[in-house]
Formats: structure tokens, C-alpha cells, sequence
């Protein structure tokens, strides 16, 4: 079984779901990073996801889209998402993408 470059935690507080994704979120099965979150997310009362980043030290193109599945998910189920702890070399690719 291949090493997994990152690592994920999740804990919850009322309705938020805290999730923390440490290390790469790069090419690879970025596909656990969604269904974790995504799973977190079930119930009614789980209205918010923060995603800290504090952690992470790369994102590739295809993490960003895994981001944005997770997004436009959410607001399908009218919920809302947040990044915080996020680095000046990640947020400028993320101010560079729109």
C-alpha cells in the first residue's frame, strides 16, 4: 500500500466540521481528501466546513479542483466553506486562478 502524501484530521464543533489536511495535496488518490470531507458533511445540521491549511505545505491543479468539487457540492446543500491557515504561496495560486 503506497504512503498517502498528506494526512487528514477532522474533528466537530457544533455545526462546523473542521477539517485539517497536513502535508501534499498533490497528484494521487486525492479522492479519500473528498470523501472524507463530503462524509463530515452529512446531516442537517452540519452547515459549515472550514478546511485548515495551516499545515499544508503544496497544493497541485488537481487539489485546487478537488476544492472546488467540494465547494459547488456544498452549495448544492446549501452549505457553506472556508479556508483558513492558508500560505502566501497557496493563496497566491488561488488569487491567480480567481
Amino acid at each position: 500500500m503506497q504512503d498517502l502524501p498528506y494526512e487528514i484530521e477532522q474533528k466537530r464543533l457544533n455545526g462546523t466540521v473542521i477539517v485539517q489536511i497536513k502535508g501534499r495535496m498533490e497528484s494521487g488518490p486525492l479522492d479519500k481528501i473528498t470523501q472524507t470531507v463530503l462524509d463530515e458533511m452529512v446531516g442537517e445540521e452540519r452547515k459549515f466546513l472550514i478546511l485548515d491549511f495551516s499545515e499544508l505545505r503544496y497544493i497541485s491543479s488537481l487539489g485546487i479542483r478537488m476544492i472546488l468539487d467540494v465547494k459547488m457540492n456544498l452549495q448544492k446543500r446549501n452549505k457553506e466553506m472556508a479556508l483558513v491557515g492558508v500560505t502566501s504561496s497557496i493563496l497566491q495560486v488561488f488569487h491567480l486562478l480567481g
